[in-house]
């Protein structure tokens, strides 16, 4: 029985070899055909390994493509979260670098290129800064009643983030409104840290982030509308071409024989730097004992020209 099948096995043997290479070419020139090699990409964030403690990796790439070869299927299995672009940015510290990409995909692909194959990045470091924690009063409260006093749980707050984003924090701010009431009450107030543009800022963290407060509110007080008064100081040269404010008017409210005599509110002072043309700056009002304001404070926005050569 053995030998019969050795005889089978034996017999026409070249001609089964040559049928079984035949029969692989065949499959491997049909497959090329149906599965040919091709080149694709797949465009995937940027991300970072080993970022040292303590602080933020700023960059501009923010998406990287991924140039690779491999089979038509694999480009259709595949999808771009399957593929990675990443820099290690081990042994780094503060400052500026470029730094290479590398990436990750799937085997059975062969990497062509990366683009771009470096980015350039700053690690800033985190800190922490204490600022003022400013109110402002909105709305009106309701008919005959006055905002006598506003309370809140602190005076301060911190700010933390990266060095370049916290450090451009010109004000944190929350919003009290006064939304008709009568009677006191109290509330909590989201904290916002914002920019020299208004523009609040996601990139750093108020803590705390919201704040308690207490409003008293009294009825039948005298309520009067007066002007603001800048008190600014220039340097020597130079004169106030054009001063803004915001708000040009303030409410204030007491008793009559303390709110009738007043005519207008004066800021504190605004010294405006040596060599400074224009300046943006928040300043406190100098309020008078026994009056109240929503707010005791004004945006002023100072512009300064040469003084003409026959002034004193």
């Amino acid at each position: 029985m053995i030998a019969q099948i050795n005889n089978l096995f034996r017999r026409n043997l070249l001609a089964k070899i040559s049928s079984i290479i035949a029969a692989i070419l065949l499959w491997i020139i049909v497959m090329d055909n149906q599965n040919p090699v091709i080149e694709g990409s797949y465009t995937v964030p940027l991300s970072f390994t080993d970022v040292p403690e303590g602080y933020k990796v700023l960059h501009n790439d923010q998406t990287i493509k991924v140039n690779l070869r491999g089979p038509r299927s694999y480009f259709v299995n595949y999808e771009s979260k399957d593929c990675r672009a990443y820099s290690n940015l081990n042994g780094l510290d503060e400052g500026s670098h470029e730094v290479n990409i590398e990436a990750k995909f799937p085997q059975g692909f062969e990497l062509v290129s990366i683009t771009p194959n470096q980015t350039q990045i700053k690690l800033d470091p985190y800190i922490e800064r204490q600022m003022p924690a400013d109110l402002i009063v909105t709305g009106a409260a309701g008919a005959n009643a006055t905002v006598t006093k506003v309370t809140q749980s602190s005076d301060t707050v911190t700010v933390i983030g990266a060095r370049t984003a916290a450090e451009s924090v010109t004000r944190v701010i929350g919003y009290v409104g006064l939304s008709g009431n009568k009677e006191d009450f109290s509330l909590q107030v989201p904290m916002t840290a914002i920019n020299a543009d208004g523009r609040a800022l996601q990139d750093v963290r108020v803590v705390p982030s919201f704040m308690n407060v207490e409003v008293k509110i009294t009825l039948g007080l005298m309520k009067k509308l007066v002007p603001i008064e800048p008190d600014i100081v220039v340097s020597e040269g130079l004169e106030i071409a054009k001063i803004t404010l915001d708000p040009e008017q303030i409410e204030i409210a007491g008793q009559e024989l303390i709110v009738a005599p007043i005519d207008k509110i004066k800021t504190q002072t605004v010294t405006v730097p040596l060599g400074e043309t224009s300046i943006k700056q928040t300043v406190n009002l100098i309020i008078p004992t026994g009056v109240t304001v929503k707010s005791n404070q004004v945006d002023i926005a100072i512009e300064l020209k040469p003084k003409a050569a026959n002034q004193p």
